[in-house]
């Protein structure tokens, strides 16, 4: 039986997904319209984008890792934003903002979005979506 409780929790599990929304919307769009550019340029993943900071700050597969990173912000906060495959994906996203926690306080810039947006999907990761997600569709 669904209580009022439940469905609250339910209810603030899928405003906590709107975030991963939030997140597509935004930087995800805008590092993805970045590589289209880049590689329709004829430019090398590695000359641009992520992958400078990537190996300046001494992490290896700079390319690679900044490739994941696009798709991270992309379509795994989508994947998020929708409940599908949500504790895989929003663990991968707090792996990913974790490690964009650590750039931001090694660069000294602002470290605060990539907090936030780690703790919403640990978050995530160990409640799952809730209710209303494709993910309670499919084990239906």
């Amino acid at each position: 039986m669904r209580t009022a409780s439940n469905r609250r929790i339910d209810l603030g599990l899928l405003i906590l997904r709107g975030a991963a929304l939030f997140l597509v919307l935004t930087f995800g769009r805008q590092k993805v319209l970045g590589y289209i550019e880049l590689i329709r340029g004829g430019q090398p993943l590695a000359s641009s984008g992520l992958a400078p900071l990537i190996r300046a700050m001494g992490l290896p597969f700079p390319s690679f890792l900044a490739v994941c990173a696009v798709l991270n912000e992309s379509v795994g906060a989508l994947f998020v934003a929708c409940g599908f495959l949500t504790r895989l994906t929003a663990g991968v996203g707090a792996l990913g903002m974790a490690v964009a926690f650590y750039i931001s306080l090694r660069l000294g810039e602002e470290p605060l979005r990539a907090a936030l947006y780690m703790i919403i999907f640990a978050v995530l990761a160990l409640t799952g979506p809730g209710r209303y997600s494709v993910d309670h569709l499919l084990r239906k």
